[in-house]
């Protein structure tokens, strides 16, 4: 069954949690996107390498950039994490996946810690939503 948030079943931490979250997923992913916008030959390359069309290069703007914007707005929240998340498996498949099951032995971090913490936000919030500080709320998309 599907779960519609309405105001009033949260406190108010709880939306200032959600706020918080789409702040920082969506703000620090943006930085990814931007660099990006000066050179996207490295994605272009991985998708080459991968016997895939290099015009699929710039559907990194829409899970780096556009995304992570929207996300911040609150805007069809459910829906831009979900991008965010397909982003993620992607680059995780096409760059990373040597690097799933790999410790950083100088930090002794997860490899791939940042995409996973992307990754794992961005799921978060396709289940929660945007909560009350968010742009949009009455579509099953926010």
């Amino acid at each position: 069954m599907y779960y519609k948030d309405t105001s009033h079943n949260h406190t108010n931490s709880t939306h200032i949690g959600i706020l918080l979250l789409r702040m920082v997923i969506g703000g620090i992913l943006l930085f990814h996107g931007i660099s990006k916008l000066h050179d996207i030959s490295f994605v272009k390359i991985q998708l080459i390498n991968h016997a895939l069309p290099s015009i699929w290069a710039y559907g990194v703007y829409i899970g780096e950039v556009l995304a992570p914007i929207l996300l911040m707005l609150g805007y069809r929240t459910r829906f831009f994490a979900m991008i965010i998340a397909i982003n993620c498996l992607v680059a995780i498949l096409l760059v990373h996946k040597n690097e799933i099951f790999v410790i950083n032995p100088s930090s002794g971090a997860w490899a791939i810690e940042t995409l996973g913490l992307f990754f794992g936000g961005a799921i978060c919030l396709c289940f929660t939503g945007g909560g009350k500080y968010a742009l949009s709320k009455k579509s099953n998309w926010d």
